[in-house]
């Protein structure tokens, strides 16, 4: 750490310690084992490299990585009783330590759309996401998804709202059914009256639908039905009960609980939300200030021999794309330094840490720093240091410019000085 904490050498991770804390979260980004994944061909740490691969290095059992034989045993499948709906599922039981947040986060980043999404059980009226069952956590756990939400790591959004019977509410499973208004009926039907815009031939569905692909032509001017959205007008709907023949425009809509077997109103439903969580990108809005400190980090870097991209993106061994809001790479031996600068009113926490952690693992710089001028909170730092990342802390940006140029000179010389 640097800044109001000091720079302390018995804190920094060496290649071989940091190797071993990040082999098994990076394990959860592979995604092809016979793919070379190119992230911008990064050079790291050779002892990085070895561990980084798809076989997880076998070591003393008193350390802290996991041997392969040790992985098969953990990922045997395990019972979990859920303790909101009373459902047993099967938890495999996951073989990379770590925080659960953070390894939910590193499955996050598996999906395509980055989200989380609800499944509805109807059967047994029940809610759950099974991503985290990857985890060792109960899919029902919303309480789990709702914290990281809360501190700012994943975004909520409302993703369906359920309409369900006012005497059940804990039946999800309903219906929308149709009424004859004159002898109450269900044996409705729905009429369509179509018009054939080119010769103005009028009939009603019954007669001749032209929305079946078998009526490809119109029985009067006999010419083909090439696109029936164009060429097809249809100027009114209404309904029509098979039992009384009666037709009507409005059917009376009543809602059906399927597993009460009961109608009820459709002004007397209630509504039941569900919600998706989205792994939030990181970025920070651009400040004059920021401006300055990006000027200032970029003359110190070149003096470096560094290269500067500011929010750059780069592809990460996933496949994915990450912006970096200053990455940094060595014209010499292409060392890349992945810079983050938080401002925040409040202290840097451990969310803030949560919200990087995708893209420093999945980029995998051979540096890591954050920057800030807000105070960090004190379970920040050893967790900082068991992914590699250094913060530089002190309200005064100047300062931090002259912590990072100690940063990079321990290891690399300016201007061919050493």
């Amino acid at each position: 750490m640097f800044g109001k904490f000091g720079k302390k050498k018995s804190d920094e991770i060496t290649p071989d310690n940091k190797a071993k804390q990040k082999n098994d979260l990076f394990t959860l980004l592979e995604s092809s084992p016979e793919k070379d994944v190119d992230s911008q061909e990064l050079p790291i740490k050779d002892t990085l490299k070895e561990t980084t691969k798809f076989e997880t290095v076998k070591i003393d059992p008193q350390t802290e990585t996991t041997s392969k034989k040790d992985i098969a045993k953990s990922t045997e499948s395990k019972s979990t009783t859920s303790p909101k709906s009373g459902k047993k599922y099967e938890i495999p039981e996951s073989s990379i330590r770590g925080d659960k947040s953070q390894l939910l986060l590193l499955e996050i980043e598996k999906l395509p759309d980055k989200t989380i999404k609800p499944v509805v059980d109807f059967n047994e009226n029940c809610l759950f996401y099974p991503i985290l069952s990857k985890i060792g956590q109960s899919p029902d756990d919303i309480l789990f998804l709702d914290e990281l939400a809360n501190e700012g790591t994943l975004k909520k959004s409302v993703f369906e709202k359920l309409i369900i019977c006012p005497l059940h509410p804990d039946a999800f499973s309903s219906s929308v059914r149709l009424y004859c208004p004159k002898c109450n009926s269900l044996n409705v039907d729905k009429l369509n009256l179509y018009e054939h815009k080119r010769c103005g031939y009028i009939t009603e569905s019954t007669e001749y639908d032209f929305s079946d692909p078998k009526n490809s032509t119109c029985p009067s001017c006999k010419k083909k039905i090439e696109d029936f959205r164009k060429e097809i007008r249809i100027p009114a709907m209404w309904h029509q009960c098979v039992d009384c023949n009666e037709k009507f425009d409005n059917a009376i809509v009543k809602l059906y609980c399927r597993q009460h077997e009961h109608d009820f109103d459709t002004n007397s439903g209630q509504f039941i939300t569900t919600y998706s969580y989205r792994l939030k990108d990181y970025d920070v809005p651009i400040t004059s200030d920021d401006d300055k400190m990006h000027q200032d980090l970029e003359k110190l870097l070149n003096e470096f021999n560094f290269t500067v991209d500011f929010k750059a993106l780069v592809k990460g061994k996933s496949g994915n794309s990450h912006k970096i809001p200053i990455f940094a790479k060595n014209k010499a031996n292409g060392d890349a330094i992945a810079i983050f600068i938080m401002r925040k009113e409040d202290k840097v926490s451990q969310a803030d840490i949560n919200s990087i952690l995708v893209p420093v693992l999945d980029v995998g710089a051979k540096s890591v720093l954050l920057l800030s001028t807000s105070p960090i909170e004190d379970e920040v730092k050893p967790m900082a240091k068991q992914y590699g990342i250094d913060i530089i802390s002190d309200p005064d940006l100047s300062r931090i410019i002259h912590y990072v140029d100690e940063f990079v000179s321990d290891d690399y010389s300016r201007n061919g000085e050493k």
